[in-house]
């Protein structure tokens, strides 16, 4: 499933539990679809989050002149649905008592998704880099997120803290990757070969949809859709369209970790890749993730940065979605179900085991 028809089909049952009164078969068909794919739950996540930016936008009303910062959206609008394994809660199920969005009319919400959806893409930062003569970069800070449309129709997805610089030609389209993360919708173009280099390592592709990672010495590359050719930057990068058949091929389901040492391949499950790419809807999803990997993600959204002082903790399992730069809710979660003593000192935020 793509994400626009992941999407759709979030929008029709954000509207249904919004309008409230769904019966018990509806909400176990409700369960189902989330627990079909994860993006399932990241898409309605979004959603949700956005449709309360909207709200509060409504009730602040800013004048013209003033800017609307990024943490307006960021911070606090989507209180995610956490869970721990001993302690098991469905995300956003049907809860009791007034639904947190508000009873609004269903065909409201359905006319104002769209909208909605767009209002935060643009503020939390999309570019159309149309008719691009040189090089252009693109940046996010700690937490920040991007959207760049090309003028190609290809799309690129910014990760937090990442850069990228772009170059587009009539003969090749490419994106230097400086740093951090970015995934890639490539509108076909035989004639155009689409490189991203990161490094020592360079990914080329003609029309696709891939994830590549700078992790220090290491590039890791996901592929969604399609597929692509992994290997050295000064070979891919040529505007010839053939490259050496012993380069390695990377299909669609499958990653790779290119290092000094060569490329390795690994097949994934579509919930591992969901999952891994659910951060383009601005969602941290785990499934029995350990607590070590679990904080390794946040770190890279926060300033604050979580500390695990205990060893013993580093094994505990976490489920669920997570906006990634709330993180106060998520050490509300850590206190509330694990017992987890949080100590904060300065920007840093020690994890240990509280005493009995």
């Amino acid at each position: 499933m793509n994400s626009n028809k992941a999407e759709l089909e979030a929008s029709n049952w954000l509207a249904r539990v919004d309008g409230g009164d769904l019966s018990p078969a509806e909400l176990e068909a409700f369960d189902q679809w989330k627990e079909a794919d994860p993006r399932h739950g990241a898409a309605y996540a979004r959603l949700a989050a956005t449709w309360q930016a909207l709200d509060r936008l409504r009730a602040v009303r800013p004048g013209a002149s003033e800017p609307i910062s990024n943490d307006f959206f960021r911070d606090g609008v989507l209180q995610p649905s956490l869970h721990s394994f001993h302690s098991p809660v469905k995300p956003f199920a049907g809860q009791a008592g007034p639904h947190p969005l508000g009873q609004r009319a269903s065909l409201r919400l359905r006319l104002g998704l769209a909208v909605a959806a767009s209002i935060l893409v643009a503020i939390g930062g999309f570019w159309i880099a149309s008719g691009l003569n040189g090089t252009h970069t693109f940046s996010t800070s700690v937490g920040g997120f991007q959207r760049i449309a090309l003028e190609d129709q290809s799309t690129v997805y910014l990760n937090t803290d990442s850069e990228v610089r772009i170059a587009l030609s009539a003969q090749v389209r490419k994106v230097d990757l400086v740093r951090g993360e970015a995934s890639f919708e490539v509108a076909h173009d035989a004639s155009r070969p689409f490189i991203v280099a990161a490094g020592n390592t360079a990914v080329r592709a003609v029309g696709t949809k891939f994830d590549v990672r700078r992790i220090n010495d290491t590039v890791e590359v996901i592929v969604d859709e399609g597929k692509v050719v992994v290997g050295a930057p000064e070979i891919l990068e040529t505007s010839q369209l053939a490259v050496p058949a012993t380069m390695p091929r990377v299909s669609a389901g499958q990653t790779a970790l290119s290092s000094g040492g060569g490329v390795n391949l690994q097949v994934l499950s579509k919930d591992s890749i969901a999952r891994k790419l659910a951060w383009q809807n601005q969602v941290l999803v785990f499934d029995g993730d350990s607590l070590a990997e679990v904080v390794a993600q946040f770190n890279r959204y926060n300033e604050r940065q979580l500390i695990i002082a205990d060893p013993a903790l580093s094994s505990l399992r976490i489920g669920g979605y997570f906006r990634p730069t709330n993180l106060d809710a998520f050490i509300s979660v850590l206190q509330s179900d694990f017992g987890v003593n949080v100590n904060a000192q300065g920007d840093r935020l020690i994890l240990a085991t509280a005493a009995h």
